[in-house]
């Protein structure tokens, strides 16, 4: 598997670089944004295995980076870092899929924790098959919906087909 990529997205350069050191010491790919707007033009340009989006910043929220990644189609997970009260953000971050919230100042066991958890249970999309999900990493791709009814159809026609033999023999 290659080094899963993560953005950090945090108005304070302080924490980007702590976060960069921290996370690339646990062998990510990281790349920092301080503002919504850098952060935009970043998930414009590549797509990241995972995001840590910090709550407030003077342009915006990470919510509104992670409601533009929602939008997108994007499933990676999303980690919302902030040093302020949950209260008012938990409803829209729950509704955004937001894999975990964790408070400032926290451990860096608890983001690394929180980080490969969210990795290893996310959803994947492999461009080798065509763009479907994967239920996680290692998994066979989910099929498609359209392969499911016709799977359903198939299996219906057989128990039909062995429904009609059965009352066939039976009157013979």
């Amino acid at each position: 598997m290659s080094t899963p990529s993560v953005l950090v997205l945090d108005d304070d350069v302080a924490v980007c670089r702590i976060l960069n050191r921290m996370l690339s010491l646990e062998e990510y790919e990281v790349r920092t944004s301080q503002s919504v707007e850098e952060a935009v033009a970043a998930i414009e340009g590549k797509r990241f295995d995972a995001y840590v989006l910090d709550h407030r910043l003077p342009d915006g929220s990470g919510l509104d980076v992670a409601e533009r990644l929602r939008a997108k189609g994007s499933a990676a997970p999303i980690i919302l870092i902030s040093g302020y009260d949950f209260e008012g953000m938990a409803s829209r971050a729950k509704a955004l899929r937001v894999f975990d919230i964790i408070q400032k100042p926290f451990s860096r066991d608890a983001l690394c924790n929180a980080l490969k958890k969210s990795i290893e249970s996310a959803p994947t999309v492999s461009p080798s098959n065509g763009g479907e999900v994967n239920a996680s990493p290692g998994e066979p791709p989910k099929k498609r919906s359209r392969d499911a009814i016709q799977i359903g159809s198939i299996i219906f026609v057989l128990i039909l087909l062995g429904a009609i033999i059965y009352m066939f023999m039976a009157r013979h």
